[in-house]
């Protein structure tokens, strides 16, 4: 059974933070910074996403294992390679968009101070990215959150959607429901960091599905609350668009062409090729776990806020891959390999985005 969690809205200032209950999908939020700025128009937006790979502060946070980021630590965690992590993130998110992406999904990011401490690099600073983030359950501390221009995203509402884990103790990530407006029209962005498949692809199925289930009875939610919305659905999903999770459960079609309403299309199921093209390598095979999946209405012709077609992309410039001769050199380069810091490293994902344009 679903359990929602009722949760706090959270939105950082860079070093300021407001906060009140979160909202309902049709209801009024409690007064923020970003109410008062005027609605967005007659623009495109750069909607992205990226699992950061363990963006992990030096501090021990007795209710989550984060042992493997201290400094007593194999890989000797401390401030100084944090503040290069920070740096290398910034770097490659200020190469999305014009100077960072205007919406942007993150996965395994610690706590929100480090969301905060990230949106305060030099290189992404000047969009003043403020913060929705909820402190998940997982056991091993990593969260979900979404950071915003907002100049180009009126904050309304944020809701944390728990997923139950069948047959099991384990606690894993919220599926984040973030609401607001841009471009005049309502959208509401949905960041998951599905279950891993560290136990195996086919054992631990069950409980991506579990989570994929728990992301649609989100969109259902926001649906039946609000049905002129549009919804992006963002994240590491670790399954690939083929698999039952994506096609089966959320039912999200890899072709725009005649989609039924209320349907959902993956704008990222092309860009896959498991020789070849994916976020991410694994024995030598491409997977493609980091999407984005929209709703039919952003496809409409003439609507006020649309996608722009061809538009999704895998974000692998040179500097984020390994480079040089060997097997691996088009992967991504990461910042732990083999147990040890890389200086030049940023996550073992690419970033993937989309734009939008508005009318």
């Amino acid at each position: 059974m679903l359990r929602l969690l009722h949760t706090f809205l959270s939105l950082p200032i860079l070093l300021a933070c407001s906060s009140g209950p979160a909202q309902a999908p049709g209801q009024q939020p409690a007064a923020s910074a970003s109410r008062s700025l005027p609605d967005p128009g007659g623009q495109e937006l750069t909607v992205a996403f990226y699992n950061i790979e363990n963006l992990f502060d030096t501090q021990d946070d007795p209710k989550t294992d984060d042992a493997e980021w201290l400094p007593g630590s194999e890989v000797k965690w401390d401030d100084a390679k944090y503040r290069i992590k920070l740096s290398r993130m910034a770097e490659a998110i200020a190469s999305i968009g014009s100077g960072g992406p205007d919406l942007l999904g993150v996965a395994e990011a610690e706590n929100e101070a480090v969301l905060r401490d990230l949106a305060a690099q030099p290189a992404i600073a000047a969009r003043k990215y403020q913060v929705a983030h909820v402190e998940s359950e997982d056991e091993r501390g990593i969260d979900v959150a979404l950071l915003y221009d907002p100049a180009k995203f009126r904050f309304e509402s944020l809701k944390a959607y728990q997923v139950d884990l069948p047959g099991e103790d384990d606690r894993t990530r919220p599926v984040l429901a973030v609401g607001g407006k841009a471009g005049g029209e309502w959208l509401y962005v949905l960041v998951n960091h599905w279950p891993s498949r560290s136990e195996g692809q086919q054992e631990s199925e069950p409980n991506r599905l579990a989570a994929a289930r728990t992301a649609l009875q989100a969109v259902s939610e926001i649906r039946s609350q609000r049905k002129d919305a549009h919804v992006i659905l963002m994240g590491d999903f670790n399954d690939d668009p083929h698999n039952a999770s994506i096609a089966e459960v959320l039912g999200a079609r890899s072709a725009p062409a005649q989609l039924p309403a209320g349907s959902l299309f993956n704008c990222m199921a092309a860009l896959h090729n498991p020789e070849s093209a994916g976020t991410l390598t694994y024995q030598g095979k491409w997977n493609l776990f980091d999407q984005i999946i929209i709703s039919e209405s952003l496809l409409r012709p003439g609507a006020k806020l649309q996608y722009v077609s061809g538009s999704a992309a895998i974000h692998n410039p040179e500097f984020l891959q390994v480079g040089g001769d060997g097997r691996s050199k088009d992967a991504p380069r990461r910042a732990i390999y083999r147990g040890e810091f890389q200086d030049r490293g940023y996550s073992d994902h690419f970033p993937v985005y989309i734009r939008l344009s508005t009318r």
